[in-house]
């Protein structure tokens, strides 16, 4: 197999996926092929992804799930490749245990799916935190909400810079920006004093659900990722938003958790063990 970076022009091969889970888009191997060092091979009718951020791991073959397997297990024995397999959807777990594999829970990729009615109003004890600071906000501020993002790509450029400008960030989100109607992005601005103080993209996957591929806040108040969320879901029709996985970063699963997750699509991972 000839693995390499994915491309623009690869939109249509990814298209009949978007339902699977966040990993599995196009957009995603684009927004981070970088930083988790992402390559792809089609073989056969089917798409392998590749991962060589850490020990060499390669997500659930798309297509023929069972040759895909097959097809990698080949390569990992001619390439001597320990084959480990990760992000795999819950609902594909019989085809990997017909190979025997050993078959452990990921959490560090679960997704997190919110019910966007959830965050209207921020109702109940659970979405207090939220509600007290979404009400500071407004006792401090005068915020509006635009959802013509695509009127504010180059102030989105600088407020990254300004407030998320780590590479991890940076890059992945300008990408996200430059390709913003080649992925038909949607999102909104929040607007404070006349400056950028939030934004969002998200990315429609099916009738009732969006995936969200940025938020990022300036932090000058507690309040200001409650409202751009608040503000998001009052112009949105669909009804759950996949919020992506937390890579396993401490602080971000306690924040993401705070929101209260519908539930979590749970990902697995399969490999031998070694004897």
């Amino acid at each position: 197999m000839d693995f390499r970076e994915a491309t623009l022009n690869d939109m249509a091969s990814f298209d009949k996926y978007k339902n699977i889970c966040s990993d599995y888009l196009l957009s995603y191997l684009f927004m981070y092929q970088d930083l988790y060092k992402l390559k792809m091979a089609e073989n056969d009718g089917n798409i392998i992804i590749r991962s060589d951020m850490a020990a060499t791991n390669f997500f659930m073959p798309l297509g023929d799930t069972e040759k895909g397997i097959s097809t990698v297990l080949n390569y990992c024995k001619e390439n001597n490749i320990n084959p480990v397999f990760t992000k795999i959807p819950e609902d594909f777990l019989d085809i990997f245990k017909t190979f025997h594999f050993h078959i452990e829970e990921d959490r560090d990729s679960f997704d997190y799916i919110f019910k966007n009615s959830d965050f209207i109003e921020y109702k109940g004890k659970e979405f207090r935190k939220q509600r007290n600071n979404l009400y500071s906000y407004y006792r401090d501020f005068s915020p509006s909400f635009d959802a013509d993002v695509k009127a504010y790509i180059d102030r989105c450029k600088e407020f990254t810079l300004k407030y998320h400008n780590s590479p991890n960030k940076l890059k992945p989100t300008f990408k996200m920006l430059d390709n913003i109607d080649l992925f038909d992005l949607k999102g909104g601005v929040v607007i404070n004093e006349g400056e950028i103080s939030a934004f969002c993209l998200y990315e429609k996957l099916s009738e009732d659900m969006i995936l969200s591929h940025v938020e990022l806040t300036d932090n000058s108040h507690r309040g200001v990722h409650a409202y751009l969320v608040n503000e998001l879901v009052k112009n949105i029709n669909e009804k759950y938003i996949n919020k992506e996985d937390d890579m396993g970063i401490p602080g971000l699963r306690r924040f993401k958790e705070t929101y209260n997750p519908h539930f979590m699509l749970k990902k697995y991972k399969a490999y031998y063990e070694q004897k």
